[in-house]
């Protein structure tokens, strides 16, 4: 797999993860944005994998979805696998 490629995958999977998390938690997109101090427009375009946030980001994100980062990281890596396994 090429690398943008590979990037492209692993931050539409990281827009998955979170997505998916807030919504499990009945947040909207406003309310996490006020959770984590993230602006709004900046979690919807993580969540259409059209920005690739920063550490610090990733981690505020995190801690407003109640999760940890590793365990954030770790759900990313399972899409990616699975994405994988898929187009194999």
């Amino acid at each position: 797999m090429a690398r943008k490629e590979g990037q492209n995958q692993l931050y539409n999977c990281l827009g998955e993860v979170i997505a998916l998390r807030r919504k499990r938690l009945g947040k909207s997109q406003e309310e996490l944005a006020t959770d984590t101090g993230v602006d709004r427009a900046f979690i919807s375009s993580i969540e259409r994998g059209k920005r690739n946030p920063s550490f610090g980001s990733i981690a505020l994100i995190a801690r407003g979805l109640r999760m940890r980062y590793a365990r954030l990281v770790h759900n990313c890596e399972r899409c990616v696998e699975e994405r994988d396994k898929k187009s194999a």
